[in-house]
């Protein structure tokens, strides 16, 4: 009798346990969902550039403040660059928030360094998440760079618990791990690859199945939003755009100097310039320094074409035109392929713009030119200019090519040379008139 009692005692015991257990263990579904009362969802996407770091940190500062418990980053971008990169990574590892990296579609290069930054991956079907190779004007980079690069990658695995070979794999083509990749290749990963390896952490169809598997789907929901600044900082940092921006700027402001008066091309060389310098002053990429040693340059430059200086003003304005190119780029590399295209936009576009517009009446109504009077020795009317062709003077001015000459009557006229240099007060003579130009050669003797 008391066997049967202490028997069902017993029963009764593990009943009441099993009770217990089972409600808890129902309830952990629930009770993980509690936990996620806010979420913050980031879109990565496009380019990677410094305009996109100061976009997550202002919106991770944001989830900071309304209490968020989890941050998503979603990810769709073919890498961009490096210093770019790792301010993000900076961003991500100062944040107590727990990250989860979701590649909708492409974590490629920087796009992959992210992703390994954040707590979790978790990749959508057809999408990927490798080749991190880094390239300097379109070549792979020499060790120097590479190395650190691979190794920073293998760093964040490990610390993440993550292979660091694999991550290597990522960046270097010359490592081979026996079953995952040979040597010669980098490696891209699968979503189900991913997962197989342990460089991600699962796979669900879009950011709503996410939300759910991580028992978020009622919790409120935060979204990452770009403002105009960060926008506008996006684009004139982009690496393709930059270089475009700069060397319109300089060509639109070198146009204005060989044309008398103040007009159109100075306005908006003026424009492209202060977007390329407070772009990259708002990302943090360059300072006040930089902006003004450009400055300092290009008046040096006018001082020049003003006032004849032996080159001397010339080479101490370009000298401070490289030098704040410099200090808006992130190594010498990049400020030497800048620094190219300026040059080249300048060769190859220079002439021919100067030679459409000069015979476009238009051009002559774009430029705001300061009142010359008949009582200064000038002469109003355009219309009677054929007449002065063949006649003599000598360059009131210095012709670069533009400039003004004095007569052998004393009248005083606007000219240009066909690109000839004429110091002030070489003979010259009047032998063409195109579009609303007189036309000076230096007169042979």
């Amino acid at each position: 009798m008391k066997k049967r009692i202490a028997g069902l005692l017993l029963f009764c015991m593990c009943m009441l346990c099993t009770a217990g257990i089972v409600p808890m263990a129902l309830a952990s579904p629930e009770t993980e969902q509690d936990a996620f009362d806010c979420v913050m969802m980031i879109p990565i996407d496009d380019v990677v550039e410094l305009g996109l770091s100061s976009y997550l940190e202002r919106n991770i500062a944001r989830a900071e403040e309304a209490g968020a418990d989890v941050i998503i980053l979603v990810l769709d971008t073919p890498g961009g660059r490096v210093d770019a990169a790792q301010d993000m990574k900076r961003i991500l590892y100062d944040t107590d928030i727990r990250t989860i990296a979701f590649v909708k579609d492409q974590a490629i290069s920087a796009g992959a360094y992210i992703a390994l930054c954040c707590d979790e991956i978790i990749m959508a079907p057809g999408s990927t998440i490798g080749d991190a190779e880094m390239l300097i004007n379109g070549e792979r980079a020499d060790e120097k760079y590479l190395g650190p690069w691979r190794e920073e990658f293998a760093a964040i695995a490990e610390d993440k618990g993550r292979d660091p070979e694999i991550a290597k794999a990522f960046v270097d083509r010359d490592i081979a791990i026996e079953g995952v990749i040979e040597a010669g290749k980098l490696l891209t990963l699968t979503p189900q690859r991913a997962v197989e390896l342990g460089m991600a952490d699962g796979m669900v169809e879009d950011e709503q199945a996410l939300l759910e598997a991580i028992g978020a789907q009622d919790a409120r929901m935060l979204y990452g939003e770009m403002n105009g600044a960060e926008k506008i900082t996006r684009f004139v940092t982009n690496p393709n755009i930059a270089p475009l921006l700069l060397a319109a700027g300089i060509l639109l402001l070198a146009i204005e100097f060989v044309t008398p008066g103040v007009g159109i091309f100075a306005i908006a060389g003026i424009i492209l310039l202060a977007l390329y310098f407070g772009g990259h002053m708002i990302a943090g990429m360059a300072s006040w320094f930089a902006l003004l040693l450009f400055i300092v340059g290009i008046i040096l430059c006018f001082i020049e074409i003003l006032v004849p200086g032996f080159g001397i003003f010339a080479v101490g304005g370009i000298g401070c035109i490289v030098g704040s190119i410099f200090l808006t780029t992130p190594d010498v590399i990049t400020a030497v392929k800048y620094l190219t295209i300026v040059l080249v936009a300048m060769a190859v576009c220079a002439p021919i713009i100067l030679k459409l517009f000069s015979k476009s009446k238009l051009f002559d109504r774009l430029l705001v030119r300061e009142r010359l009077t008949t009582e200064e020795g000038y002469v109003a009317g355009r219309q009677e200019q054929a007449e002065y062709i063949g006649a003599y003077g000598i360059a009131a001015t210095t012709l670069r090519p533009s400039g003004a000459v004095e007569l052998e009557d004393g009248t005083r006229i606007d000219v240009v040379t066909r690109g000839e240099f004429i110091e002030k007060g070489e003979p010259v003579q009047v032998v063409n008139k195109e579009g609303t130009w007189l036309v000076v050669e230096k007169r042979r003797k």
